[in-house]
């Protein structure tokens, strides 16, 4: 298990220190995407008449809004995902098949060939017993 280290971020211009198993770039990251969605809810109509709590709320919606979005378009991705390993393994079960018919027709071409050269000898064995009578 990681060990908690301590950082310093500024979200909304408070300094918080944070202890957290995650490294500081992450944590940065998060503050960061924090701020940009403070900066864009504090231009919103209003936004500055609104309570501390409804600002508080709003922050979370907009948050969670973002968070649904992705995890709506990482589901997506995931069954896209999962139907073209589907593909995938339909196309290599197919491609199988078709090498091992492959091998089986190359394997009757060469007996077939093998058959046609033995009945060319027979033919010009023929052939030539025939010349002689």
């Amino acid at each position: 298990m990681a060990e908690n280290s301590d950082s310093r971020i500024v979200i909304g211009g408070k300094t918080l220190i944070v202890s957290s198993e995650s490294n500081p770039e992450h944590l940065q990251k998060v503050a960061d995407y924090v701020n940009t969605k403070l900066e864009e809810c504090s231009n919103f109509a209003g936004y500055k008449g609104m309570s501390i709590d409804t600002r508080t709320m709003l922050l979370e919606l907009n948050i969670g809004d973002d968070y649904i979005t992705a995890k709506d378009s990482l589901d997506d991705a995931l069954i896209e995902l999962a139907e073209k390993n589907k593909e995938l393994f339909e196309t290599k079960q197919e491609l199988a098949s078709i090498k091992q018919k492959y091998e089986l027709a190359k394997n009757q071409v060469v007996e077939l060939q093998t058959k046609a050269a033995e009945n060319a000898a027979k033919i010009i064995k023929l052939e030539t017993e025939l010349k002689k009578k």
